[in-house]
């Protein structure tokens, strides 16, 4: 089904209409949710993160706030340069989710997304649907790291790659295992698609640096027979997506 969009008086919102009725500013904003009763949750990382109840068609919601990380935050946190509406991290967002569905790739499912702007600059905000049950490869890192589908991991990365999406920042919290076994990716912000190239060598580069970084932070040392079974997992010839 194609995005919607809605004008606003200083922004816009795009959404996609099978898994958001008319959505409003109310939607976005963690106050108004909050005096609804609707926020069951959040989470503190690069952006600003709430687990919220999903309006129309049932479940959950995980909104996300737009903010910067590193020093640059202390400056201007979550405001960005205007450079039209289609350029805004969001939008673009919303679109390569969209685009990952169509494909059959299991990222996280695309709800809506507002940008208001500011100024020169805009701010912004994504609402995606939760995965429920589902746990980051980060926590069975502190947990188990033998418990983690390393083969399906492998896997599923290759599926994207195989279909041109480069995550741009693959690491250990942005890959989900749902209760049935699943692997799912999640934070597309920034991320696009390619064609072939050495961008697919960075993305797995990136990723074992921050399992090692986790592993070393929960106390336990690096297991390479886990990476192993992951390179296995991305290296085995398949005819279609993990899904």
């Amino acid at each position: 089904m194609p995005l919607v969009r809605i004008p606003l008086e200083f922004g816009a919102i795009l959404y996609d209409p099978s898994r958001i009725d008319h959505p409003h500013e109310d939607d976005f904003d963690p106050a108004a949710l909050a005096a609804a009763r609707r926020i069951e949750g959040g989470a503190r990382g690069r952006g600003s993160v709430w687990f919220v109840s999903a309006r129309g068609h049932g479940g959950s919601w995980v909104l996300r706030h737009y903010r910067r990380g590193g020093l640059i935050a202390r400056l201007i946190a979550d405001w960005y340069v205007w450079c039209g509406a289609a350029a805004t991290r969001s939008f673009r967002e919303l679109t390569l989710l969209d685009d990952i569905e169509a494909l059959g790739l299991p990222a996280v499912r695309p709800v809506a997304a507002r940008y208001r702007r500011a100024g020169l600059g805009y701010r912004a905000d994504l609402l995606t649907a939760a995965i429920k049950g589902s746990r980051t490869l980060a926590t069975l890192l502190a947990a188990d790291p033998g418990a983690a589908p390393w083969r399906q991991v492998g896997a599923t990365i290759r599926a994207f790659h195989d279909a041109g999406i480069c995550h741009a920042d693959l690491n250990a919290h942005n890959v989900l295992i749902d209760a049935t076994g699943e692997v799912w990716l999640l934070d597309f912000d920034r991320g696009s698609r390619r064609p072939p190239g050495a961008w697919r060598a960075r993305n797995l580069r990136r990723l074992r640096r921050s399992v090692g970084k986790l592993s070393r932070a929960a106390g336990g040392t690096f297991d390479a027979a886990h990476w192993a079974a992951l390179e296995a997992g991305y290296e085995t010839p398949r005819s279609a997506p993990p899904r």
